[in-house]
């Protein structure tokens, strides 16, 4: 992206045609500079370049436009720490004179900085994997600094929520017909004949879930409807099922695609319709509810919140380090609450190394197992600040136990930051799940480098 004009040539007397070069001066203690020489470059290059490889960048100097990974490495940093999205870090760098300086960018008098789909590119191509590879080495520069203390472990699970809607039966076997539809529009149009009938099923079951909605009043009515719904979504299935064996395996991008897509929703309408129908005959709901068709990783969490009972996302077990830094993982199948502190030592010591324990191990009392106390003691841990449930007595002295609660409001705290707009760890815009598994890493990382920031200036005054 070529530098465009500040101002439009015409409407202010003294803008020429093809602009000026101005000099501005930039403090050298101004807090990005400082962050910037506290990071571990090579380090951060080293990483990235082998993720960046991985993903198919060209890194090694092969035939065609080499990746410029000395200009993407400061830039991804830089968006992390601003936490922006690539289109707003094109017109941060357009027109912010530290984010030149902190790229390296700011000798050059019209610097090629790319757009915001190769931003995007470079983004992405990271991987879940690589955000937690650079939020680990952000954790051990904030080690050896002497700004986080490791002899502390405070975890707590939480729940990251999707930008979905309030789910129900009929609506999310509306999510699993319309992306059906989707489907086989695009096989129509790419002249595959027989998607005729399917199509017409498709309708029927949108009306059906219209009809729920709007003409269902008793508990009785909306149960007719619901499993009228369950039989139309069963013959849909049925039908793209038929299709999606006699098309077979295609080359053809569309056809690949819609056929794909029809092959995962009937891997979704397979968990899905035997979990409605419990609820339907017994009232209960099924453990590891699906909620939503496109994101079947999101879940139906329990929390007994004032005002909030329940919350639909992907569960996080996040971690925090005394100083205040954070790491945190997806917690992936079934929440075991009383297995989670025995979880964040495995994510401290894939951190930190396999020997590495901490001396306090902090959590509330849905973490509370005699096993669990029992294993973290033969883990070597020291003091076990786990809250005991009923009358249970504590494994700490009393001593310890106002530092227990203490770092437990703590961490409260920092799940509370997390989540709101400055960091976006709660409904995050990505749709795709590729990008959806990064925004939480990412907004950890985010957190610990504005943190590692705001100590570096600390320190320095």
């Amino acid at each position: 992206m070529e530098e465009q004009d500040d101002c439009t040539s015409g409407v202010c007397p003294g803008a020429s045609v093809t602009g000026e070069t101005v000099s501005i001066y930039v403090d050298h203690h101004h807090p990005l500079l400082q962050l910037k020489r506290a990071l571990p470059w090579q380090a951060l290059c080293e990483v990235m370049t082998r993720h960046w490889r991985q993903a198919g960048k060209n890194t090694d100097g092969r035939s065609g436009l080499p990746w410029d990974v000395a200009l993407y490495v400061p830039l991804v940093v830089l968006m992390l720490v601003k936490n922006l999205n690539s289109r707003e870090m094109e017109a941060y760098l357009a027109e912010n004179v530290v984010a030149r300086v902190f790229i390296g960018r700011q000798d050059a008098p019209t610097p090629q900085i790319r757009d915001h789909s190769n931003i995007a590119r470079a983004y992405v191509a990271l991987g879940q994997d690589g955000v937690d590879e650079i939020n680990a080495l952000i954790l051990h520069v904030a080690k050896d600094s002497g700004f986080a203390d490791v002899g502390l472990l405070s975890s707590d699970t939480t729940a990251q929520e999707l930008p979905i809607g309030y789910p129900n039966e009929p609506g999310i076997l509306r999510g699993v017909a319309q992306r059906c539809g989707r489907a086989l529009a695009q096989l129509k149009k790419s002249g595959v004949y027989g998607v005729d009938m399917a199509l017409a099923q498709v309708e029927t079951i949108l009306r059906s879930v219209k009809a729920h909605h709007l003409f269902a009043k008793g508990k009785a009515d909306k149960r007719q409807v619901l499993t009228r719904l369950l039989t139309e979504v069963g013959q849909l299935m049925v039908q793209t099922r038929l299709l999606v064996k006699r098309l077979g395996e295609r080359h053809e991008r569309v056809i690949h695609n819609a056929i794909t897509t029809l092959t995962t929703m009937h891997a979704v309408a397979r968990r899905l319709v035997p979990q409605i129908v419990q609820w339907i005959t017994t009232g209960v709901v099924a453990k590891g509810k699906i909620v939503h068709a496109g994101v079947t990783q999101a879940r139906a969490i329990v929390r007994h919140k004032a005002g909030k009972k329940v919350e639909f996302g992907l569960p996080y077990l996040l971690s925090r380090l005394g100083g205040g830094y954070v790491f945190g993982t997806l917690i992936r199948g079934v929440l075991d609450e009383s297995k989670m502190p025995l979880q964040a030592l495995a994510g401290y010591r894939a951190i930190f190394g396999a020997q590495a324990t901490p001396a306090l191990v902090v959590y509330d009392r849905g973490g509370y197992a005699l096993a669990t106390v029992r294993a973290l003691a033969n883990e070597g841990v020291q003091a076990i600040g786990i809250q005991p449930k009923g009358q249970g007595g504590w494994h700490v002295a009393e001593a310890v136990r106002d530092t227990v609660r203490s770092e437990r409001g703590k961490t409260e705290g920092i799940i509370g930051t997390l989540k709101t707009d400055k960091y976006g760890f709660n409904k995050p815009k990505e749709r795709l799940w590729q990008t959806l598994e990064m925004a939480g890493p990412r907004s950890i990382l985010a957190f610990n480098l504005n943190k590692l920031m705001r100590d570096v200036v600390r320190a320095d005054r």
